[in-house]
């Protein structure tokens, strides 16, 4: 099928791809379709009726399509909600960046994601807080909450890498996880300096070791207003939170996902008093409106 590359056979293709023994040959059939079978990939990978396993084959597809329209299909699908498929497809942006650096990623899209899996690691320790157990406890629960958490900074750290590509944030990500103090502060240090402001004042607490988990909880309660469990919800957690440039990317999302449920809230940010957050409003509206007209 890989060898004779015929489009009619695609669908018996994508349907192997969660079969323990052929889905490995059928992705990397798959592979030699190249740009034309694209369409096809990205309908499997934002259809949720399908199997997960299957669907999480895909970015490693795109991959070794590596072209820009490969590329534009795993930015569409960033904000998935399975985890184990969004880390996937952040680590395929990662490997098309290093194969492929002339193709150039958004990097609204890339904050914006950015900001919704800092909010959910916020909202892990609104969680671990409740729980009332100490981050190292052995307790079952608080242990895979841990775990999770640990998941959750490493899409962090390659949201980073990807959004500053020509910094050694990998080195810096290992750096926190040195128990030497002197190579701790130095990763720490080195974070601060290079980080936008705003980025810099919500991800730091995350990272800096004198920062309790209480003090991490109540922070989160300032700016996580909203479950997080998919898409919509990331984007609604954002859009409400109070902190402007967190509803700048929420606003962003909106129009850029196209969540048409979502227009309201950009009515409300058209009046907001932050120039930024109006003017992304608009232009997310402005794409909102653009989507319904070619809805037909």
């Amino acid at each position: 099928m890989g060898k004779l590359r015929k489009r009619r056979l695609v669908p018996d293709l994508l349907d192997r791809l969660a079969h323990r023994e052929l889905g490995a040959e059928a992705a990397k059939a798959l592979g030699n379709f190249g740009d034309t079978i694209v369409g096809a990939l990205r309908d499997h990978l934002g259809d949720c009726s399908l199997p997960i396993a299957a669907r999480r084959e895909i970015p490693a597809i795109l991959v070794s399509i590596g072209t820009p329209t490969a590329a534009q299909v795993l930015m569409e699908n960033l904000l998935e909600s399975d985890t184990t498929l969004r880390f996937r497809i952040i680590s395929a942006l990662n490997k098309l960046r290093r194969l492929h650096p002339e193709i150039e990623a958004d990097s609204q899209v890339l904050e914006t994601v950015l900001a919704a899996e800092i909010l959910g690691h916020y909202r892990s320790y609104q969680i671990l807080d409740k729980l009332g157990t100490p981050e190292a406890s052995q307790d079952p629960v608080a242990r895979a909450l841990t775990e999770s958490m640990q998941q959750e900074l490493e899409r962090i750290f390659r949201l980073l890498g990807l959004l500053y590509p020509h910094l050694d944030l990998h080195s810096a990500y290992m750096g926190l996880q040195s128990k030497n103090v002197s190579v701790y502060d130095n990763a720490l240090e080195f974070l601060d300096n290079v980080l936008k402001s705003q980025l810099r004042e919500m991800l730091v607490p995350l990272l800096d070791g004198k920062v309790t988990v209480g003090e991490r909880a109540r922070l989160a309660s300032r700016l996580v207003h909203a479950k997080i469990e998919n898409q919509e919800q990331a984007v609604v957690a954002l859009v409400s939170s109070d902190d402007p440039w967190l509803r700048s990317c929420g606003a962003y999302a909106i129009g850029t996902f196209g969540i048409k449920s979502l227009e309201g809230e950009l009515t409300r940010c058209l009046n907001d008093s932050d120039p930024l957050l109006r003017e992304t409003a608009r232009a997310a509206k402005q794409r909102l409106e653009q989507l319904a007209g070619k809805a037909p």
